[in-house]
């Protein structure tokens, strides 16, 4: 994972993430809170609008209180009483004329009623105004008088008007009022009805007849919560027809002062989801079927002594406790992709101030490996710079060790050497001695001829001169062998080398040593005679890893028993192709001794250790025969051969063959001659 990518999740993990969750829990949280004071609110409102009904409808009953204290309505009442006992008043047009006229002109100046009735104990009227005109029908029946509805004999009406209480408006439903209206309509508030009474004797009754339009007024200017829709329906269970009716709907613009033909049934609306929330409980809230809105509504009884109540409801959309909160929520996710874009950035940017240096300071690690000079980091991260700077002395610390181990390891080859030498060391001033044997004697007999018999002098003496210039040759070639053996040389960059010259020197060195110890090294003149490979390397160091390599083989061949086969070490090769297809020889060395140890197998090439006795080595031979086969990007492995003994195994990757380096040197003469012809 990137820096970058790391740090943006860290920050919108432990800041943005928690913050607008936070945030959001916190709008719900709100939401709720303000939701259930919204609904406390809302019956408040339904009960302020309840109040000002109430009121409006006191008011009503006031001015309808006021009527039979009038002079005229108290001019009148002789009249009733009169026709109380079935009789005509003898000033009964007077009267009348005058009562009409007081009506007419009072419903000019308040138009709040619609239809004034004065009725006799019997329920007939005997005066009728309305819309501020006198009824001009007139009914003749039984009785002394004219009358202006029809005659509607009903007994339970009756017995309603007489049970009617005093000095009280009650409302109920009269029948002159429904014939008048027609059966087709609804009547929404029943009429108002006063008794009159004349010398503490009930004569007839005072009915009003309210428009309604005073209460759409009051509803007209009834706040809305919320945006609410109004809707008033009544409640009458003894009365069909009324109960359930829908009285007032803001939604289809339905007034009280309407004349409702078509009558819609609280029952109906809203799949009667109101109705049925009413039956359980008279106030609360419930939702709709699809869930988007809910109606809050109330019980109101509006006529005092009735059973007969409104159910006052406030239909409110969920939006409008929702919207706002949804956009302060839209706010928040826009105000979360805001600060993450920033986040963003400030992480690209943060990043780039971090990541930079370090990337820095692993090129430096890289080129540190490679064994290159690291650069120098500055950054203004001060953890940052000290790692730079810690980094910059853990190298030159490095560096300085590096050197010291160069040097002790160049200083471990070296006695090494010296060790060897000394093991080899009386073979080889015996393998001198014998060419200056010979020198000398061949210098005596060329000294002799040359006295005796000058004739023979030249074929003789060029003989000898020959075989004198093989022993010198000889006895340089050992010295020199010796020499670039023991010498310290300074590391130098790897050269190609001939596997089969390298062996036959090395036989060389070691030869007296075999000789000494009676064992023979078996192998190394066939891959010399065939046609052999070479390798890129050092070819003093290599050596020395073989000639460590061939003296333990050789130590631990002469240990063997009388007994036992012929003392010999075995030296072979054979050619192998790795998984990369890279070819490689495998130079494979057995001794006949003893073998390795399984306790001590893994500790056989630690640095001083050795299972000779002191003052026979110093246990560094395998060691730094190890270091340099790999350095040489070699492999070398040691393992107890299967009939006794041990084999080491050396892998070295091939540079070429010598046939085809000859076949190219043979090529690149002819291409050479070839020129030089066309030249010509």
């Amino acid at each position: 994972m990137k820096l970058k990518s790391y740090i943006f999740r860290w920050v919108t993990l432990v800041t943005l993430l928690p913050a607008t969750t936070l945030g959001l829990f916190s709008t719900y949280y709100v939401q709720n809170i303000y939701h259930q004071d919204a609904i406390e609110d809302i019956q408040n409102s339904l009960e302020s609008i309840s109040t000002a009904i109430t009121r409006s409808l006191q008011a009503d009953q006031s001015l309808i209180l006021k009527l039979p204290e009038s002079q005229a309505m108290q001019q009148f009442l002789p009249v009733l009483e009169e026709a109380r006992l079935n009789e005509q008043h003898i000033d009964y047009d007077s009267k009348l004329y005058i009562l009409s006229a007081f009506l007419r002109q009072y419903q000019s100046v308040i138009t709040l009623f619609d239809t004034f009735r004065i009725l006799d104990i019997r329920g007939n009227t005997l005066l009728k105004i309305r819309s501020g005109r006198e009824s001009i029908t007139r009914y003749e029946g039984f009785e002394p008088y004219a009358i202006m509805d029809k005659e509607i004999v009903q007994s339970e009406q009756l017995k309603l008007l007489t049970e009617l209480p005093d000095n009280n408006v009650s409302f109920i439903e009269l029948p002159q009022t429904r014939d008048e209206m027609g059966q087709e309509n609804n009547i929404v508030i029943p009429d108002g009805v006063v008794p009159l009474n004349y010398n503490g004797q009930r004569v007839g009754y005072l009915t009003v007849t309210i428009q309604g339009a005073n209460i759409d007024q009051v509803l007209k200017l009834a706040t809305r919560l919320y945006d609410g829709q109004l809707l008033i329906a009544e409640v009458d269970e003894e009365n069909t027809m009324r109960n359930g009716q829908i009285l007032y709907n803001d939604n289809t613009l339905l007034r009280f002062a309407d004349l409702k033909s078509t009558v819609e049934k609280l029952q109906d609306f809203a799949h009667g989801v109101i109705w049925d929330a009413y039956q359980e409980a008279p106030y609360g809230s419930i939702a709709n079927k699809a869930g988007n809105k809910h109606f809050y509504y109330i019980e109101y009884f509006p006529y005092p002594a009735s059973l007969t109540s409104w159910i006052i409801i406030n239909e409110v959309q969920d939006t409008a406790f929702t919207a706002p909160f949804e956009r302060i929520r839209t706010g928040i996710w826009i105000l979360a992709c805001i600060a993450a874009l920033g986040s963003l950035f400030l992480a690209h940017f943060a990043s780039r101030a971090i990541s930079t240096p370090i990337l820095h300071l692993a090129d430096n690690l890289k080129t540190f490996a490679d064994g290159k000079q690291a650069m120098a980091i500055k950054s203004n991260i001060t953890e940052i710079q000290e790692s730079s700077e810690s980094f910059n002395y853990m190298a030159k610390k490095l560096d300085e060790a590096r050197q010291k181990r160069i040097k002790a390891e160049n200083m471990m080859i070296q006695n090494a050497k010296l060790a060897s030498l000394g093991q080899m060391a009386a073979g080889i001033g015996h393998e001198i001695n014998n060419p200056l044997n010979n020198i000398r004697s061949l210098s005596r007999l060329i000294r002799r001829d040359l006295e005796k018999n000058p004739d023979k002098i030249q074929k003789t003496m060029l003989e000898d001169i020959h075989s004198l210039d093989e022993e010198v040759l000889r006895a340089s070639e050992i010295v020199q062998g010796v020499l670039s053996f023991s010498r310290q040389i300074p590391d130098k960059t790897f050269s190609p080398i001939h596997l089969a010259d390298l062996l036959k020197n090395l036989e060389g060195l070691v030869k007296q040593e075999a000789k000494r110890a009676q064992v023979k090294i078996i192998g190394i003149d066939a891959i010399v005679a065939q046609d052999s490979v070479m390798i890129l390397g050092d070819q003093g160091k290599l050596q020395q890893a073989l000639v460590n390599i061939l003296l333990n083989a050789i130590q631990a061949s002469s240990l063997t028993s009388p007994r036992s086969q012929e003392k010999q070490i075995d030296v072979s090769l054979r050619f192998m192709t790795q998984q990369n297809d890279t070819q490689n020889i495998l130079l494979t060395i057995r001794d006949y001794g003893c073998g390795i140890d399984e306790a001590i197998k893994d500790q056989i090439f630690d640095p001083f250790f050795t299972t000779k006795e002191v003052g026979q080595g110093t246990g560094l031979g395998l060691s730094i025969s190890l270091g340099i086969i790999q350095n040489h990007k070699g492999q070398l492995s040691i393992e107890n051969a299967p009939g006794g003994g041990a084999i080491v195994n050396i892998v070295l990757p091939i540079f070429a063959s010598k046939s085809a380096i000859k076949t190219k040197n043979e090529s690149e003469i002819s291409n050479a001659q070839n020129t030089d012809k066309t030249i010509r």
